[in-house]
């Protein structure tokens, strides 16, 4: 009896084995589609194999979730958590989690993970992408100062450490600790493209910082007194803007381009919200952005149909300026004065510091 069924498992175990060969070589060349059938014409015959069934459900969930589909990956995903709990299911299902955006569950899931799997290196990492993601940037750090790193690690992911790691303490404006990351890893990784790559553009990035602190700077102290209505408009601007989190350069920029408007058209003003969501919008569209004019207009409770009315006011205005003029006074982002500072601060600093690594 007992022979019978060891042998039935070995028959469904070498079955399941041949299935995944295949899987993996399909996996290599991005057929997801051919790994999904196949894994579900196998799950068959492993109904009473709860181990073989986990497996199973994670190389399900991998292809669904590299075809795009995080929602169909969860229930795999969670089903393998729950019959055979491994570091390649926790790191799918957080994985779907956080696609769908549950990243409370993602987290959870992951810190969890970490504590039954310490040497699954991944899952701390995946953790502290997590709360990057989230601007919980002080958090993500702490993350990888508690990750132990030994020679089991391979060698992508501890370049990839070292890149994350002054990304993230670059976006914290860290900079000499951010360049001090990415020397060390060029001491354990000698010619590494990637991290070589990473210093240059962190250097871009640390130039473009120091000169949008400058042009905030100028344009803050710069900025032309008004008072009555138009000052109403400027502080619905600044609502606005804080509402929305935008960044301080967005709302300056915002702010001149009011009073540039006002100094030339004398308008009529009634409710100043319309106008201080119109402005944002104008100065984001500079930019190249596009973002919901409902949603900016609800967001300090005016109609879009008036926002919608004032901001092609705005937008003929800007349309009447030459372009150059109107990028150099109006863009935040886009403005060209950054890359002239960043060209002229380049040309006189020693190369390299930081740069933000790529994410993932």
């Amino acid at each position: 009896m007992v022979s019978n069924e060891g042998g039935s498992y070995d028959d469904t175990r070498r079955r399941v084995e041949k299935s995944l060969e295949c899987c993996l070589e399909w996996s290599r060349l991005g057929r997801h589609r051919k790994v999904f059938n196949e894994v579900e014409r196998t799950l068959s015959v492993v109904s009473d194999h709860p181990q073989l069934e986990a497996t199973l459900l994670i190389w399900k969930a991998q292809a669904l979730l590299a075809m795009g589909y995080p929602d169909r990956a969860l229930p795999p995903a969670s089903r393998s958590w729950e019959l055979d709990p491994s570091p390649h299911a926790c790191h799918l299902k957080s994985n779907a989690l956080e696609a769908l955006g549950d990243l409370d569950a993602s987290e959870e899931l992951l810190r969890m993970g970490w504590q039954l799997f310490p040497e699954a290196v991944h899952l701390p990492v995946q953790l502290a992408v997590v709360l990057s993601d989230q601007a919980r940037l002080p958090e993500a750090l702490d993350i990888l100062d508690e990750i132990q790193v030994d020679d089991r690690i391979p060698e992508d992911l501890h370049i990839f450490l070292f890149g994350m790691r002054s990304n993230l303490l670059a976006a914290m404006g860290r900079w000499a600790e951010a360049g001090e990351a990415l020397r060390d890893g060029l001491g354990f990784h000698p010619g590494s493209e990637i991290l070589e790559d990473a210093q240059e553009a962190l250097e871009h990035a640390r130039l473009r910082a120091r000169a949008e602190e400058a042009l905030v700077e100028s344009w803050r102290e710069g900025l032309g007194r008004i008072d009555g209505v138009a000052a109403e408009v400027d502080e619905a601007v600044i609502r606005c803007g804080a509402v929305n989190e935008l960044p301080e350069l967005v709302t300056l920029a915002s702010r001149r381009l009011w009073r540039a408007f006002v100094d030339q058209n004398k308008p009529k003003l009634h409710a100043p919200n319309p106008w201080g969501a119109a402005l944002i919008l104008a100065i984001l569209e500079i930019d190249g952005n596009r973002p919901s004019i409902a949603s900016i207009a609800r967001s300090v409770r005016s109609n879009p149909s008036s926002v919608r009315t004032v901001l092609s006011r705005i937008r003929s205005f800007l349309s009447s300026l030459d372009p150059e003029m109107k990028m150099r006074a109006f863009a935040a982002h886009s403005n060209p004065r950054l890359d002239g500072a960043e060209s002229s601060q380049r040309s006189n600093e020693r190369p390299a510091d930081v740069v933000p690594f790529p994410a993932r």
